[in-house]
């Protein structure tokens, strides 16, 4: 049994796609970043649909190098044979979205990282551990790239790994057209002909448009040039015809091409075109690559296509198995795909980045500090989330993942300096204390959210309204969670509960929030919730939000702490960490705030609080 399922090679960019619809570059004001590149796009639409996939590439040693690899690492693609190239610059891609078939697109990839991949890069019995290796046309523009893709091809044919030719025509990046007229994808030429030819011998699979097809067999008509093809390859000929489908030519091509094998599209209201052959690559490879029919590896290809084209980006549109399943289940039919609030839900919800479990969070929000003044800088709860970010940056490697909740403003010295170092920083949004809820400022919370790096988490607290006030807040929890959405957060509600509430009342709470379509990704519950409350609470996430993450138990410095949790993780599941406070850090931030110790001290009391809690903490090793 071979180790990975596919290894792509080639072009891998950082594309920066326009967020404004209905201009070209030069109207466009701002901006969405993300991995792009025909073959590191499929690495992350195969990887994503449960394959074993590698990428083969090379990244400057720059910062969209780095936002490349880790990108490609989080989506669990491996980057071991993804090299740094100190010489080189990691090519970018700026594209608008003029209407859904039209993207002005400007590449930067003159003598870029990718193009100098070498033989030296990889071995033979690295490309010989995979079932199928990915080369594409795109990178056969230059006789040093076309040569590195022969070495791996006969790498590939020496240790019996399928080779998959995705044609991937660019006139721009054989010079046929002006440096502005990235979106071009056909003009016919010789040169590209006959490169493209040299490939198909060999390859056990190809794939490509119907521009693409013309190119590589060399003839306008569509047909004449499959005909050519074949006569230099045997391999299945995958021919992508856009919202009609695709066609399979495993045999001889007929007359007729619809006598084909015939995969029909899904037909959707299409977003934008660009990406839609990449997410079908990544479907049909899911198929082809578990010996899957060719019926079910077009339906598979199809309805991924379909799904990209309905999105913004190309593979951060790209579908999870998960979603795919649902999407082929349940909502085939429908063509307003951006209307769909439970696909957009499973697709959300099972991309998120991975976050190590269980967590203690040290709440820095909380704390009240008894001020002595005078003799040094005056305490403050700023000054407190900084002493605390610094202590979780000095242990990140305990078993059990640490970070920081802080309040909504005056805390950036401490969110400046823990930076990326962990994913635990959740952030408030409201304005404490403000009945019905208010976000800071006074602003929506999308305003709000755009200068909000995406590691941080979400945090609102939601007040009792009373009942003139509970639409109004009800309509901005609902704006809330369409801004998380639109940025790429999550979100952690925290819900305000009287002080003699029971289990009843806490899950009506749960449930009426949850009945507005709003699905937060955590819960922050008071840590006196009784057994039954915390059963019921389970129940009423798992009923109307499986896909919750997980609740997190807020430290209410009555008692032990982790007794609570401990008693109260056998009834509640979703339990997955605490947000400590006055039960680990009360004494020691009173002698703090009062002039009685000072912040080295304040940091040691912290750190000593969070390592008694890990040392207690059964089976710290889960995820």
């Amino acid at each position: 049994m071979r180790v990975l399922d596919l290894i792509s090679m080639g072009r891998t960019i950082v594309d920066v796609y326009g967020n404004q619809v209905g201009c070209g570059l030069e109207e466009t004001s701002s901006f969405s970043k993300y991995v792009g590149g025909c073959p590191a796009n499929i690495a992350i639409g195969t990887a994503r649909l449960g394959l074993r996939v590698a990428h083969v590439t090379r990244v400057g040693d720059d910062q969209h190098g780095r936002f490349l690899r880790d990108q490609l690492s989080r989506e669990g693609v491996d980057v071991s044979h993804v090299r740094t190239d100190p010489a080189r610059l990691t090519g970018v891609a700026f594209l608008a979205i003029r209407d859904e078939n039209t993207f002005p697109l400007l590449h930067y990839r003159d003598n870029c990282a990718d193009m100098a991949i070498s033989v030296e890069d990889y071995s033979q019995e690295f490309i010989g551990s995979a079932t199928a290796l990915l080369v594409t046309g795109s990178h056969l523009t230059t006789l040093e790239a076309a040569a590195n893709v022969d070495a791996a091809i006969a790498y590939a044919k020496a240790g019996g790994t399928r080779v998959i030719f995705d044609i991937d025509y660019r006139p721009l990046f054989w010079r046929l057209v002006s440096k502005d007229a990235g979106e071009s994808r056909y003009v016919s030429s010789e040169r590209a002909t006959a490169a493209t030819q040299n490939v198909l011998p060999y390859a056990d699979l190809i794939v490509g448009t119907e521009e693409e097809i013309r190119i590589a067999g060399g003839d306008i008509d569509t047909r004449n040039a499959l005909v050519s093809i074949r006569r230099l390859s045997a391999a299945p000929i995958v021919m992508k015809r856009g919202p009609q489908g695709c066609v399979v030519f495993d045999a001889a091509i007929p007359e007729d091409l619809d006598k084909g094998i015939v995969g029909r599209g899904f037909p959707v209201e299409v977003f934008n075109i660009v990406g839609a052959g990449d997410g079908f690559l990544s479907g049909f490879l899911s198929g082809w690559l578990r010996d899957a029919n060719w019926d079910e590896c077009c339906r598979r290809g199809n309805a991924c296509g379909a799904l990209v084209v309905s999105r913004h980006g190309c593979s951060p549109a790209s579908p999870t198995e998960k979603e795919l399943a649902w999407y082929l289940e349940n909502a085939t039919a429908e063509t307003a795909l951006h209307d769909n609030r439970m696909l957009e839900v499973v697709h959300r919800a099972t991309t998120r980045r991975a976050r190590r479990l269980p967590v203690i969070l040290i709440d820095c929000e909380a704390p009240d500090i008894a001020v002595q003044p005078g003799g040094r800088a005056t305490p403050s709860r700023s000054r407190f989330a900084s002493i605390a970010a610094d202590v979780v940056l000095r242990k990140t490697s305990r078993t059990v993942a640490t970070g920081i909740m802080v309040d909504g403003t005056g805390c950036n010295d401490a969110l400046f300096a823990i930076g990326p170092a962990t994913d635990w920083v959740v952030r408030a949004i409201e304005i404490p204390g403000s009945k019905p809820l208010s976000f800071l400022a006074g602003k929506p919370g999308a305003v709000l959210l755009r200068s909000w790096p995406q590691n941080q988490i979400v945090k609102c607290f939601i007040p009792l309204a009373v009942d003139a006030s509970s639409e109004l807040q009800n309509e901005r929890l609902r704006e809330l969670q369409y801004a998380v959405e639109m940025w790429g957060h999550e979100l952690m509600l925290v819900p305000e509960l009287a002080a003699e509430a029971d289990e009843v009342q806490l899950t009506n709470c749960i449930r009426q929030i949850q009945a507005l379509g709003i699905r937060p990704d955590w819960w922050g519950i008071q840590a006196s919730t009784g057994a039954l409350g915390w059963a019921c609470l389970q129940a009423a996430i798992g009923t109307s939000n499986p896909m919750c993450r997980g609740v997190l138990m807020l430290d209410s410095g009555q008692g032990e702490i982790f007794d609570s949790y401990d008693a109260a993780s056998s009834n509640c599941p979703l339990l997955q960490g605490i947000v400590a406070g006055r039960s680990i850090y009360a004494e020691a931030l009173s002698a703090w705030g009062t002039g009685r110790s000072d912040d080295a001290t304040l940091a040691r009391e912290l750190d000593a609080g969070i390592d008694r809690l890990v040392a207690t903490w059964p089976g710290s090793e889960r995820s």
